[in-house]
Protein backbone atom coordinates (compact mmCIF):
# COMPACT_ATOMS: atom_id res chain seq x y z
CA UNK A 1 0.00 0.00 0.00
CA UNK A 2 1.18 3.52 -0.83
CA UNK A 3 0.41 6.88 0.76
CA UNK A 4 0.10 10.00 -1.42
CA UNK A 5 0.44 13.30 0.44
CA UNK A 6 -0.53 16.49 -1.39
CA UNK A 7 2.12 19.05 -0.46
CA UNK A 8 1.16 21.89 -2.77
CA UNK A 9 -2.10 22.98 -4.35
CA UNK A 10 -4.19 26.10 -5.00
CA UNK A 11 -6.33 25.14 -1.98
CA UNK A 12 -5.07 23.97 1.39
CA UNK A 13 -6.31 22.61 4.68
CA UNK A 14 -6.12 25.08 7.57
CA UNK A 15 -2.68 24.10 8.85
CA UNK A 16 -1.07 24.35 5.39
CA UNK A 17 -0.49 27.19 2.95
CA UNK A 18 -2.06 27.29 -0.55
CA UNK A 19 -0.23 28.29 -3.72
CA UNK A 20 -0.71 27.99 -7.46
CA UNK A 21 1.10 24.78 -8.37
CA UNK A 22 1.26 21.12 -7.49
CA UNK A 23 3.41 18.67 -5.55
CA UNK A 24 2.79 15.18 -4.20
CA UNK A 25 4.87 13.00 -1.89
CA UNK A 26 4.54 9.26 -2.51
CA UNK A 27 5.53 6.87 0.28
CA UNK A 28 5.90 3.29 -0.88
CA UNK A 29 7.26 1.08 1.89
CA UNK A 30 10.73 2.40 2.78
CA UNK A 31 10.94 4.48 -0.42
CA UNK A 32 9.73 8.06 -0.94
CA UNK A 33 9.28 9.80 -4.29
CA UNK A 34 8.48 13.48 -4.74
CA UNK A 35 6.45 14.45 -7.79
CA UNK A 36 6.90 18.16 -8.62
CA UNK A 37 7.68 20.85 -6.04
CA UNK A 38 5.13 23.62 -6.56
CA UNK A 39 6.23 27.21 -7.18
CA UNK A 40 7.26 28.75 -3.87
CA UNK A 41 10.07 27.24 -1.79
CA UNK A 42 8.83 28.64 1.53
CA UNK A 43 5.29 27.34 1.00
CA UNK A 44 6.62 23.97 -0.13
CA UNK A 45 8.96 23.57 2.86
CA UNK A 46 6.34 24.65 5.40
CA UNK A 47 3.78 22.20 3.99
CA UNK A 48 6.32 19.38 3.91
CA UNK A 49 7.11 19.95 7.61
CA UNK A 50 3.41 20.06 8.48
CA UNK A 51 2.87 16.68 6.83
CA UNK A 52 5.99 15.10 8.32
CA UNK A 53 7.77 14.68 4.98
CA UNK A 54 11.52 14.65 5.67
CA UNK A 55 13.07 16.25 2.59
CA UNK A 56 16.58 15.20 3.64
CA UNK A 57 15.69 11.52 3.21
CA UNK A 58 14.23 11.91 -0.28
CA UNK A 59 15.77 9.57 -2.83
CA UNK A 60 13.98 10.56 -6.03
CA UNK A 61 12.38 13.67 -7.48
CA UNK A 62 10.23 13.41 -10.61
CA UNK A 63 9.38 16.61 -12.47
CA UNK A 64 6.33 16.51 -14.70
CA UNK A 65 7.28 19.44 -16.94
CA UNK A 66 9.20 22.70 -16.95
CA UNK A 67 6.55 25.23 -15.86
CA UNK A 68 7.57 27.22 -12.79
CA UNK A 69 4.48 26.24 -10.76
CA UNK A 70 5.82 22.67 -10.81
CA UNK A 71 9.58 23.17 -10.49
CA UNK A 72 9.96 26.47 -8.62
CA UNK A 73 11.01 24.88 -5.31
CA UNK A 74 13.53 22.39 -6.73
CA UNK A 75 16.33 23.95 -4.67
CA UNK A 76 14.57 22.79 -1.49
CA UNK A 77 15.46 19.17 -2.28
CA UNK A 78 18.57 19.44 -4.48
CA UNK A 79 21.42 17.57 -2.81
CA UNK A 80 24.13 15.04 -3.53
CA UNK A 81 22.79 11.60 -4.32
CA UNK A 82 19.29 12.71 -5.33
CA UNK A 83 17.91 11.01 -8.44
CA UNK A 84 16.19 13.64 -10.59
CA UNK A 85 13.90 12.29 -13.34
CA UNK A 86 12.98 14.80 -16.05
CA UNK A 87 11.40 14.44 -19.50
CA UNK A 88 14.25 13.85 -21.96
CA UNK A 89 13.44 17.04 -23.86
CA UNK A 90 14.28 19.04 -20.70
CA UNK A 91 17.44 17.23 -19.62
CA UNK A 92 19.77 19.95 -20.90
CA UNK A 93 17.99 22.56 -18.78
CA UNK A 94 18.80 20.60 -15.62
CA UNK A 95 22.35 19.61 -16.55
CA UNK A 96 23.73 22.12 -14.04
CA UNK A 97 22.21 20.09 -11.20
CA UNK A 98 24.95 17.53 -11.72
CA UNK A 99 27.45 19.94 -10.18
CA UNK A 100 25.59 19.44 -6.90
CA UNK A 101 25.97 15.68 -7.16
CA UNK A 102 22.44 15.18 -8.43
CA UNK A 103 21.92 12.27 -10.81
CA UNK A 104 19.88 13.68 -13.70
CA UNK A 105 17.95 10.97 -15.54
CA UNK A 106 16.43 11.83 -18.92
CA UNK A 107 13.15 9.92 -19.27
CA UNK A 108 11.95 8.92 -22.72
CA UNK A 109 9.96 5.76 -22.13
CA UNK A 110 8.24 4.30 -19.09
CA UNK A 111 10.88 3.90 -16.40
CA UNK A 112 10.92 2.41 -12.91
CA UNK A 113 11.54 5.01 -10.18
CA UNK A 114 11.36 2.58 -7.26
CA UNK A 115 9.44 -0.64 -6.60
CA UNK A 116 5.77 0.12 -7.22
CA UNK A 117 6.33 3.56 -8.78
CA UNK A 118 7.20 4.31 -12.40
CA UNK A 119 7.09 7.13 -14.91
CA UNK A 120 4.70 6.96 -17.82
CA UNK A 121 7.54 8.13 -20.03
CA UNK A 122 7.65 11.37 -21.96
CA UNK A 123 4.51 12.46 -23.81
CA UNK A 124 3.08 15.56 -25.45
CA UNK A 125 4.12 17.66 -28.41
CA UNK A 126 4.22 21.36 -27.56
CA UNK A 127 4.76 20.70 -23.86
CA UNK A 128 6.83 17.63 -23.02
CA UNK A 129 5.60 16.02 -19.85
CA UNK A 130 5.57 12.85 -17.76
CA UNK A 131 3.25 11.46 -15.10
CA UNK A 132 3.56 8.82 -12.37
CA UNK A 133 1.97 5.39 -12.08
CA UNK A 134 1.74 3.96 -8.57
CA UNK A 135 0.81 0.36 -7.73
CA UNK A 136 -2.15 0.77 -5.39
CA UNK A 137 -3.84 -1.93 -3.36
CA UNK A 138 -7.00 -1.58 -5.46
CA UNK A 139 -5.30 -0.94 -8.79
CA UNK A 140 -2.99 1.50 -10.56
CA UNK A 141 -3.00 5.16 -9.52
CA UNK A 142 -2.08 7.92 -11.97
CA UNK A 143 -0.58 11.19 -10.66
CA UNK A 144 -0.51 14.06 -13.14
CA UNK A 145 1.11 17.48 -13.03
CA UNK A 146 -1.02 19.31 -15.57
CA UNK A 147 -1.83 16.77 -18.31
CA UNK A 148 -1.39 19.40 -21.02
CA UNK A 149 -1.78 16.65 -23.62
CA UNK A 150 -5.33 16.06 -22.36
CA UNK A 151 -6.27 14.17 -19.20
CA UNK A 152 -8.18 11.51 -21.15
CA UNK A 153 -5.17 11.01 -23.45
CA UNK A 154 -2.85 10.62 -20.47
CA UNK A 155 -5.30 8.30 -18.73
CA UNK A 156 -5.48 6.14 -21.85
CA UNK A 157 -1.67 5.96 -22.01
CA UNK A 158 -1.47 5.00 -18.34
CA UNK A 159 -4.23 2.40 -18.70
CA UNK A 160 -2.36 0.75 -21.54
CA UNK A 161 0.90 0.78 -19.55
CA UNK A 162 -0.81 -0.70 -16.49
CA UNK A 163 -2.80 -3.14 -18.65
CA UNK A 164 -5.86 -2.56 -16.47
CA UNK A 165 -8.26 0.30 -15.60
CA UNK A 166 -7.01 3.02 -13.27
CA UNK A 167 -8.24 2.93 -9.68
CA UNK A 168 -7.60 6.66 -9.21
CA UNK A 169 -6.31 9.76 -11.00
CA UNK A 170 -5.02 12.60 -8.82
CA UNK A 171 -3.50 15.92 -9.88
CA UNK A 172 -4.01 18.69 -12.39
CA UNK A 173 -6.47 17.99 -15.22
CA UNK A 174 -5.85 21.34 -17.01
CA UNK A 175 -9.49 22.00 -17.84
CA UNK A 176 -9.86 25.54 -16.51
CA UNK A 177 -10.07 27.04 -20.01
CA UNK A 178 -12.44 24.43 -21.42
CA UNK A 179 -16.17 25.00 -21.89
CA UNK A 180 -18.76 22.87 -20.11
CA UNK A 181 -19.45 20.64 -23.11
CA UNK A 182 -15.77 19.78 -23.46
CA UNK A 183 -15.48 18.96 -19.78
CA UNK A 184 -18.54 16.73 -19.88
CA UNK A 185 -16.99 14.89 -22.83
CA UNK A 186 -13.76 14.42 -20.87
CA UNK A 187 -15.77 12.97 -17.96
CA UNK A 188 -17.44 10.54 -20.38
CA UNK A 189 -14.03 9.49 -21.72
CA UNK A 190 -12.67 8.82 -18.24
CA UNK A 191 -15.73 6.78 -17.32
CA UNK A 192 -15.44 4.86 -20.59
CA UNK A 193 -11.80 4.04 -19.76
CA UNK A 194 -13.02 2.56 -16.48
CA UNK A 195 -11.33 5.10 -14.19
CA UNK A 196 -12.81 4.27 -10.80
CA UNK A 197 -12.12 7.48 -8.82
CA UNK A 198 -10.81 10.94 -9.63
CA UNK A 199 -9.17 13.60 -7.46
CA UNK A 200 -8.69 16.66 -9.71
CA UNK A 201 -6.98 19.76 -8.35
CA UNK A 202 -4.55 22.56 -9.28
CA UNK A 203 -5.27 23.61 -12.91
CA UNK A 204 -8.58 21.76 -13.28
CA UNK A 205 -10.66 24.89 -12.66
CA UNK A 206 -13.70 25.43 -10.43
CA UNK A 207 -16.29 25.02 -13.18
CA UNK A 208 -14.70 21.87 -14.57
CA UNK A 209 -14.29 20.47 -11.06
CA UNK A 210 -18.02 20.92 -10.42
CA UNK A 211 -18.89 19.04 -13.61
CA UNK A 212 -16.47 16.22 -12.79
CA UNK A 213 -17.88 16.00 -9.28
CA UNK A 214 -21.39 15.58 -10.68
CA UNK A 215 -20.19 12.92 -13.12
CA UNK A 216 -18.37 10.87 -10.46
CA UNK A 217 -20.57 11.45 -7.44
CA UNK A 218 -19.28 9.57 -4.39
CA UNK A 219 -16.22 8.50 -6.38
CA UNK A 220 -14.99 12.10 -6.54
CA UNK A 221 -12.18 12.87 -4.03
CA UNK A 222 -11.29 16.31 -2.67
CA UNK A 223 -7.52 16.82 -2.41
CA UNK A 224 -6.43 20.25 -1.18
CA UNK A 225 -2.86 20.50 0.11
CA UNK A 226 -2.68 18.51 3.32
CA UNK A 227 -4.71 15.59 1.97
CA UNK A 228 -3.26 12.12 2.45
CA UNK A 229 -4.56 9.23 0.38
CA UNK A 230 -3.87 5.58 1.21
CA UNK A 231 -4.03 3.68 -2.06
Amino acid sequence: MATISILYDNRAQKELRPGWGFSAWVSMGDESVLFDTGADKLVFEQNARALGCNLSTLGALVLSHEHCDHIGAVSAVTRKGLRLYVPAALARRFAGQRRSGVQVIAVRRSEQICPGVKSTGQFGRKIREQALLVDGAEGPVLITGCAHAGIATVADLATRLAQRPLALIVGGFHLYRRDDAEVRYVAEQLLRLGVVRIAPCHCTGDGATAILRDAYGERFVEVPAGSQLRV
